[in-house]
């Protein structure tokens, strides 16, 4: 991945996810009911949060236009944009209970704004 050509993106990726988790808590704070969908009943609203935003990124690439994603792209692919992303949130981790130190749950996380 040509991280000079996704930087811009991959800032965006993630404040947009700290800003949507945000206004999210916001609404909750505000007595938003909690919603059971069905067969997802075994997880936590914050935890289909994050699953929503992971969902819209699913997906596959043929492999010549994973190549030029790769090589050109202003966007990493869909698979790095959700792990790098998600890996980058505490809050993600804390949700999923991801072990301190865990490939979902590094030591050190980027935060710009």
């Amino acid at each position: 991945i040509n991280g000079i050509n996704t930087q811009s993106e991959n800032i965006a990726d993630n404040g947009g996810i700290r800003e949507a988790y945000r206004a999210y808590q916001r609404l909750k704070a505000r007595g938003l009911k909690a919603q059971v969908l069905p067969g997802l009943s075994d997880f936590s609203q914050d935890q289909l949060f994050f699953l929503g935003f992971a969902q819209v990124w699913c997906g596959n690439y043929t492999n010549g236009a994973l190549k030029s994603k790769l090589i050109e792209g202003a966007h990493a692919p869909n698979h790095f944009r959700v792990i790098g992303t998600l890996s980058n949130n505490a809050e993600f981790s804390k949700a999923w209970s991801c072990p301190q130190g865990s490939p979902m749950n590094p030591p050190h996380k980027c935060i710009l704004w």
